[in-house]
């Protein structure tokens, strides 16, 4: 822990303890946010819940129940890395904030006993709670305002709360780590890299990091851009399709029974038997909503990616 950098991010930036939730629809109605605005979205407790994306650039952390089922949001703006946990430990809800910046992305900590978090996998790394993993529930999709209206009307939305430099704050930093630019790494998060770094891609290179047991493997954003947009692959023996959103220009990793011909319609994704993707979710021929399985998956830089699934795969050829 000795490249723990920025200790005193913590007092800057505040989690969100989500204790307020309204209908997508009503968040649409009060125009606070446009059609285009992008949304972090998952299930929990058979729930659509949904924060914005921009807005999580300040907060990182967001976290509460629904119901009765705990959930935490992580997202790092700077390596734009994020997935969804159970913050539940022995029992307990643990309450996480920004401790820092390590490996060039946030770490976590948590309030009760002052353990240090990886945002990424839930690895407890150091603390008195070393060695704990917190359960990863799944992967969340990115979804413009208008897309979720229409596959999940009944979305529940997590107020923040936010003042206006705060907002601008988030605008600035969104604008700064932009995707489709070479993002920056601000000082702090830079001293906190490895000396070297996997020099197989250049470190700010985006693309896919999928996992699933013991195999990582990273997919550039520009080699699936070039494919087409989207392009097959297999995972511990599965089928799996690699594409890249129409709406959001966010690639996303399914598993498929089998691998069919496919070519992109508008916003949708067709393959020759008929069945399309839309939105993150496939349909049949009939539309009707088939369910699918997904392999862990962020869309993040390089340098993120390897430094936390060491010796990673790399697609490298996407015919191959």
């Amino acid at each position: 822990m000795e490249r723990l950098k920025n200790k005193q991010l913590g007092s800057v930036f505040k989690p969100l303890y989500a204790n307020e939730y309204i209908k997508i629809k009503e968040i649409h109605k009060s125009g606070a946010l446009k059609e285009d605005s992008e949304l972090i979205v998952f299930e929990i407790d058979s729930n659509q819940l949904a924060f914005s994306k921009h807005r999580m650039a300040f907060h990182h952390i967001a976290q509460g129940y629904v119901n009765e089922s705990p959930y935490m949001v992580t997202f790092c703006v700077i390596c734009n890395s994020g997935m969804i946990m159970n913050p539940v430990v022995n029992n307990r809800m643990l309450h996480f904030y920004i401790a820092g910046a390590y490996n060039g992305m946030l770490l976590m900590a948590d309030k009760e006993t002052e353990s240090y978090w990886d945002h990424i996998t839930g690895e407890c790394i150091t603390g008195k709670l070393k060695g704990h993993q917190l359960e990863i529930l799944h992967s969340h999709q990115i979804l413009t305002l208008k897309e979720v209206i229409e596959q999940y009307p009944d979305c529940l939305y997590g107020k923040e709360k936010m003042n206006f430099i705060q907002k601008l704050f988030a605008k600035f930093a969104n604008w700064k780590a932009n995707t489709n630019g070479k993002g920056f790494l601000p000082p702090g998060f830079k001293d906190s890299l490895p000396i070297t770094i996997d020099s197989r891609l250049p470190e700010m290179e985006m693309g896919l990091g999928i996992w699933e047991g013991k195999t990582a493997k990273f997919y550039s954003f520009k080699m699936i851009k070039e494919n087409g947009n989207y392009l097959f692959d297999k995972l511990n023996g599965k089928n799996l399709l690699i594409y890249v959103s129409p709406s959001t220009y966010t690639p996303s990793a399914i598993f498929l029974q089998e691998i069919d011909d496919a070519s992109f319609s508008g916003d949708k994704l067709f393959f020759a038997n008929g069945k399309y993707i839309t939105a993150g979710n496939l349909y049949s021929s009939k539309k009707e909503k088939i369910d699918i399985d997904k392999p862990n998956q962020i869309f993040l830089r390089w340098y993120g990616f390897v430094t936390t699934f060491p010796n990673c795969k790399i697609k490298t050829d996407a015919d191959k």
